[in-house]
């Protein structure tokens, strides 16, 4: 595939990621006559893990694995080819950014997108690797409207938990919203909605134990952090929200993080770095959605292109 003032050996562009920002990044590259390389830990990201979408324009119902697939098949039907590997380091050297892989030596760029995405942070308690999408998940709206009537748990006292717990007691019959101190850490303005809707029940000094079920999800346990005391909650769906974490450690020093390690982007999904873009859950655009990611991937690449032809 032809590049655009490139020399041998060196890509137009290198995209770190390969969900949906990452894989959208490289459709828009390869339609603008970019030589890209595309690197990826796994192909289709997060995404692939939820049950069900409801909510990504033009597929009405599709399951996170479906949607993965489509969305990796168009990009190979432009002859994008991704490399399943993991980014370890990186480096400019002049106009170069050299690309450091764990098993598959370097890669030589103009451009680099970083896609690298966000892992939910896990209880790490018994029972929820064993449900994990039989019941616990890490996305309210992705896989909230499954439960509807039903009863649900949200473990979490952050603005995430608290907007999970408020989108799901539209849907759920019973929301438990478990938080291991005795008040949220959340904003005032969620915390008084949460105490306004009469269907979410507060679970307080309470931290998980252990989650439980034959099939799918049955229960969940609680102890009491100051007395001890185990209850059990009979609920269908247990939904995660302790907060996401960013594998970006290999950026320090390259990129400007936040405090979350969220790579910091402006309106175009440029960088603090000249020539490195970035986009999807890894930066710190708030919302974090399927659609957005995809959404933010195009506009990174649009501006990579620009980049690369000033």
């Amino acid at each position: 595939m032809t590049g655009l003032l490139v020399s041998d050996g060196v890509y137009d562009v290198v995209i770190v990621g390969a969900g949906p920002a990452g894989l959208t990044a490289a459709i828009y590259c390869v339609r603008s006559g970019l030589k890209v390389r595309v690197i990826g830990r796994v192909v289709g990201g997060q995404v692939a893990e939820a049950s069900l979408v409801e909510n990504y324009p033009g597929l009405k119902a599709v399951s996170g694995f479906e949607l993965a697939k489509r969305i990796a098949e168009h990009a190979e039907s432009l002859g994008v080819d991704v490399l399943v590997d993991e980014v370890v380091g990186i480096e400019q050297v002049g106009d170069t950014f050299i690309v450091k892989t764990s098993a598959s030596g370097d890669f030589r760029c103009r451009a680099l997108i970083l896609a690298i995405g966000a892992e939910p942070s896990r209880l790490g308690v018994k029972g929820e690797e064993e449900f994990r999408g039989k019941g616990v998940s890490y996305c309210a709206t992705c896989d909230g409207p499954l439960f509807k009537g039903k009863d649900v748990a949200v473990v979490g006292g952050g603005n995430s938990a608290l907007d999970a717990a408020l989108y799901l007691s539209f849907i759920a019959k019973t929301v438990y919203l478990i938080h291991r101190r005795d008040e949220f850490r959340a904003a005032k303005a969620l915390v008084d909605k949460v105490v306004e809707r009469e269907n979410i029940v507060r679970v307080l000094k309470r931290v998980p134990i252990e989650i439980g079920g034959s099939r799918f999800v049955e229960w969940i346990k609680v102890r009491n952090v100051e007395t001890g005391e185990v209850e059990e909650l009979r609920v269908s769906g247990v939904f995660i929200e302790v907060g996401r974490s960013v594998k970006s450690d290999f950026l320090k020093g390259f990129v400007e993080l936040d405090d979350k390690g969220q790579i910091i982007v402006d309106s175009l999904c440029r960088t603090s770095r000249r020539g490195v873009f970035a986009a999807g859950d890894a930066t710190n655009i708030p919302y974090k959605q399927a659609i957005i990611a995809a959404g933010e991937g195009a506009k990174a690449a649009l501006s990579a292109y620009e980049y690369l032809r000033g």
